[in-house]
């Protein structure tokens, strides 16, 4: 009798283990996941300010070209 007990004990307690590794592992699996759509999400957004930035430089330059232009005719 007190064999069976502490054999269900044992089993009972490797049970709980095991799941609380399978929860752990599948709460670990969803942050990766959840990690990554971030990284995504933030180079995006990186690569978005980048291409804004460049886009004002480009249109300093063209207004600067303009203003030379101008001033060049406005002196002839």
């Amino acid at each position: 009798m007190n064999l069976n007990v502490e054999l269900f004990d044992i089993c009972y307690f490797l049970g709980g283990f095991i799941l609380a590794a399978i929860i752990f592992s599948i709460y670990c699996l969803k942050l990766k996941k959840e990690i990554r759509i971030t990284k995504r999400q933030y180079e995006k957004k990186s690569i978005g300010a980048d291409d804004s930035a460049l886009r004002v430089k480009t249109l300093e330059n063209k207004i600067e070209t303009l203003e030379a232009a101008l001033k060049k005719q406005m002196g002839n």
